[in-house]
């Protein structure tokens, strides 16, 4: 094993012991996680991740918080000799006992189940279609409901190394629950445009990232303006077996104005073990 290798496995070891599980509380869709090339066509792969958290924070003397956290990724790719197809799924179930003398209970729970289609796939600029269910209780996002299509270009790809750029449009529902009126609901009917741009690279024979960031945009008649936003996910990982690895994400999410008062700016670090077939 290179010298650079064992370098980079310490560091993301060190950094997977200096994470602090509180912080997951997001996700994006990366699209280039699920995707491998191969020699080989008409082949069915996939990978699955569990991340399993237990832990205590006070809440006054003698009486912590008891958090309960599981976070499970399950991605399916289907690689035929014109077309690849992607079904993504991601889940996060938070349980927090806040009172322990009275034993109440909040859940909060977010994900998303993503399923796209790459038409022409080795040409240099191919086309996508692609659909979409997402949910995040925590933030008062009920559904989120999309569907679209769009241009996939190969800017540059090699052994080491591969780089995408995207763009489309797609219509887009939301329904949110108003965090300061329990009983109002905002329902969003957008056209927007998504854009994004993919790094894959490997660092060593063990070590490799895939990063993605997309910009999304659509005009709502209701404020007069642009809601604009911007998303990103930075990941690596680590292989301990041919088929085992070992990831830690970052990915966060920005919206300039979202429908309700919610945070602008979220983010997630997650680690956990990877699973391929």
């Amino acid at each position: 094993m290179r010298l650079q290798t064992l370098f980079a496995t310490f560091i993301f070891l060190l950094f997977c012991l200096l994470l602090n599980p509180e912080t997951s509380r997001a996700q994006i869709l990366n699209i280039e996680q699920a995707r491998e090339d191969r020699d080989t066509v008409n082949y069915l792969t996939g990978k699955a991740g569990l991340n399993f958290s237990l832990y205590n924070r006070n809440a006054g003397k003698n009486n912590p918080n008891n958090f309960l956290q599981l976070t499970f990724t399950g991605d399916l790719a289907y690689v035929s000799v014109k077309h690849s197809y992607l079904l993504l799924n991601y889940y996060n179930y938070l349980l927090v006992n806040y009172d322990t003398r009275e034993q109440r209970n909040t859940v909060a729970s977010n994900g998303y189940s993503h399923f796209r289609v790459n038409l022409m796939r080795q040409q240099k600029l191919s086309y996508e279609l692609f659909t979409q269910y997402q949910a995040d209780r925590a933030r008062g996002l009920e559904r989120r409901v999309l569907s679209g299509g769009g241009l996939r270009l190969a800017i540059h790809k090699s052994e080491k190394s591969a780089i995408f750029a995207g763009s489309g449009f797609m219509l887009e529902h939301e329904t949110w629950k108003d965090p300061e009126q329990d009983d109002l609901k905002h329902v969003s009917n957008l056209p927007k445009s998504t854009n994004y741009i993919s790094l894959k690279t490997k660092l060593g024979e063990l070590v490799e990232t895939n990063n993605i960031a997309y910009y999304q945009t659509g005009y709502d008649p209701e404020i007069g303006r642009l809601r604009n936003r911007i998303s990103g996910e930075v990941g690596i990982q680590v292989k301990l077996r041919s088929n085992i690895a070992l990831r830690t994400n970052f990915n966060c999410t920005y919206e300039d104005r979202p429908i309700v008062p919610v945070t602008r700016f979220v983010y997630a670090i997650t680690n956990g073990i990877q699973v391929g077939f």
